[in-house]
């Protein structure tokens, strides 16, 4: 009686141990659960905060800055300051995009600024123009003052052409000694710019150069000139060199407007 009393003791014994779970089981199973919630994480994901180490979220890294575009890399915008309005700029014959910009827009201040794309792009010093005084503020309204040309705001100064990096082999553009072609930069270490008069550039049909030849270039008003002589330089922001303009073209091949 007395060994079948202390058989059934240690049944007991050995059922309430095996019921109460012990510490390394619990740890076995904790470690199961977080192993299969890591499995189900990307491998790339970034460490989640710790809570208890910082409650209060005291201790955050700081945003990594944005990287911009250095001077003269990328894509580079002229931006008017006075309104925000801006044009992109191709650079030839070795102008600088502020060389460029300037003779574009003479009458008032402007930045250089670089990206792909105006919402992205980054001047020299390192701000963005989404975040300058007037960025996109032309949107909303023009100003009579803000102008690139002293006239209207919409307008652009006419420069010489030899800076013009609008053109394209087969333009035709209206000079006062008549209508020429562009036919492209002349290969070189000057990189001559050429303009063949129409009657002989060899991109037109006889009856294309037929109908230019009858055409009559109006001259370019004498008050227009005088206007563009007379803006002070005190508005310009960035200055072009007399010694970056070939010599070879006379000044008086100019566009009377750019719109």
């Amino acid at each position: 009686m007395r060994r079948r009393i202390m058989l059934v003791a240690a049944a007991a014994l050995a059922g309430t141990a095996a019921l109460t779970p012990t510490p390394v089981a619990a740890e076995s199973l904790f470690d199961m659960l977080v192993g299969a919630f890591q499995k189900l994480q990307k491998p790339n994901s970034p460490p989640q905060a710790n809570f208890f180490a910082d409650p209060y979220g005291g201790n955050q890294q700081p945003a990594p800055q944005p990287r911009y575009a250095s001077s003269g890399s990328g894509p580079a915008f002229c931006v008017r300051s006075c309104d925000g309005r801006y044009f992109p700029l191709t650079t030839r014959g070795g102008a600088s995009p502020a060389q460029l910009c300037q003779a574009f827009c003479p009458a008032s201040p402007t930045k250089i600024y670089f990206g792909s794309n105006i919402d992205g792009a980054w001047s020299a010093s390192g701000e963005r123009y989404a975040d300058s005084e007037n960025a996109f503020s032309y949107r909303k309204a023009l100003r009579a003052d803000c102008t690139c040309n002293g006239r209207h705001p919409t307008g652009l100064a006419p420069i010489d052409l030899t800076l013009d990096t609008s053109l394209r082999p087969g333009d035709v553009i209206a000079t006062t000694d008549g209508l020429v072609a562009y036919s492209g930069v002349k290969v070189g270490v000057s990189q001559t710019v050429e303009f063949i008069p129409v009657a002989s550039y060899p991109g037109l049909t006889a009856e294309v150069r037929a109908r230019l030849g009858e055409m009559k270039v109006a001259p370019v008003p004498a008050e227009m000139i005088a206007t563009d002589a007379a803006l002070p330089e005190a508005s310009r922001d960035v200055a072009l060199p007399v010694s970056s303009l070939p010599n070879n073209l006379s000044t008086r091949t100019k566009r009377a407007e750019v719109e």
